[in-house]
């Protein structure tokens, strides 16, 4: 199953970076703050996913990075209230003002 990453910083959204190396991954980080001066592939999936990024797989479709959940693996996707949506929405906003500085 593949996975819906993103391009930009959303609300609910992680930003991975795998850095490689001879075709190969060495590292994955997570996390919003994280900055990496190596080379590799970044983009942004669903919070819930980047909780469980051991689960899943980057693979290439033609010259794209793409992330896909391993054979036999299964990712939880949480129900969250709509109380936890709005949190979510705010905490975004905030980070957007913050880093607009």
């Amino acid at each position: 199953m593949e996975i819906t990453t993103y391009d930009e910083r959303q609300a609910g959204t992680t930003k991975l970076f795998f850095k490689m190396a001879d075709g190969q991954i060495q590292t994955v980080t997570v996390g919003n703050q994280a900055v990496s001066k190596d080379s590799g592939y970044q983009f942004y999936v669903d919070d819930h996913v980047a909780e469980q990024i051991e689960k899943c797989e980057l693979y290439f479709d033609g010259l794209k990075p793409k992330l896909r959940v391993k054979d036999g693996e299964e990712i939880i996707t949480p129900e969250k209230t709509e109380r936890e949506k709005e949190i979510d929405r705010l905490e975004f906003e905030l980070e957007q003002l913050r880093n607009a500085q």
